[in-house]
């Protein structure tokens, strides 16, 4: 079976990368409201607000701290996924920039590479704005809290290339609720607010399976400098699932975008 990775231009896929770039460069100071000013008042709301009510323990440690790698987790995903959905959609239907960029020699899969590669750089920015939060707040207690980027990148790696792939198959923007209505039912069963372990055992299998849970967990044991083995199997069917779903997108922008 032939991949799409296999049609992917290095060069093309920098080149869309770089258009989005210098987009981003010019609305800088808006598009960086929302990772700065959410985390903050995410913190004051769980952190302190249901912090103090439950109390100093959780997990081995206290709520801020393990709360801390939920806002962090939280907030990066879900701007990828706002940007390879609504942003990408506009990009594709209202602005037809794919269809600009289609009409130069840069084919599909390289047009999709590049806007999951941007969706990706963009998580990266945001977390490198609120990762000093996290520090400033006290929910980072080890020295290996920078290498939770690591599982934020896979996290918006795996996100960004469902959600583009999600985004080729809509042609109704108001579909969209469908979609976020079912992500925002799984995310908050994957261990960003609380542990998974006090779930019932049918829903703690439910959100295992889920890729979001591997993300946050890990995020949390880099900020926590607590590692365990089973974050050896989250690091593995993170890569998995992140490079079928990357694949999936290129395929599925190919079939949108190329008659």
């Amino acid at each position: 079976m032939h991949l799409g990775l296999h049609n992917i231009h290095i060069s093309d896929a920098l080149s869309v990368w770089r258009r989005n770039l210098k987009v981003y460069l010019r609305l800088w100071k808006t598009e960086l409201i929302a990772p700065v000013i959410e985390p903050v008042f995410t913190f004051f709301a769980f952190g302190f607000g249901v912090g103090a009510l439950i109390g100093s323990n959780v997990s081995g440690m206290s709520y801020l701290s393990f709360v801390g790698a939920g806002v962090l987790a939280f907030t990066v995903l879900m701007r990828t996924v706002f940007e390879m959905t609504y942003g990408a959609y506009f990009r594709m239907v209202y602005q037809s920039t794919y269809d600009a960029i289609l009409a130069t020699p840069v084919n599909a899969e390289s047009l999709a590479a590049g806007e999951i590669f941007w969706a990706i750089s963009k998580g990266v920015i945001d977390s490198l704005f609120i990762l000093p939060l996290i520090v400033i707040f006290g929910s980072a207690e080890s020295f290996y809290t920078i290498l939770a980027i690591i599982p934020l990148i896979l996290g918006c790696l795996y996100l960004g290339g469902f959600a583009l792939g999600v985004t080729a198959h809509i042609f109704d923007i108001d579909n969209f609720n469908i979609f976020f209505a079912l992500f925002f039912s799984t995310i908050f069963l994957c261990g960003a607010w609380f542990p998974v372990d006090i779930l019932p055992f049918w829903l703690q299998i439910i959100a295992y399976l889920l890729p979001t849970t591997a993300v946050i967990d890990l995020t949390r044991a880099c900020l926590s400098g607590n590692f365990y083995a089973r974050h050896l199997y989250e690091l593995i069917y993170l890569l998995v699932v992140s490079f079928l779903a990357f694949e999936w997108a290129l395929r599925s922008i190919r079939r949108r975008m190329v008659v």
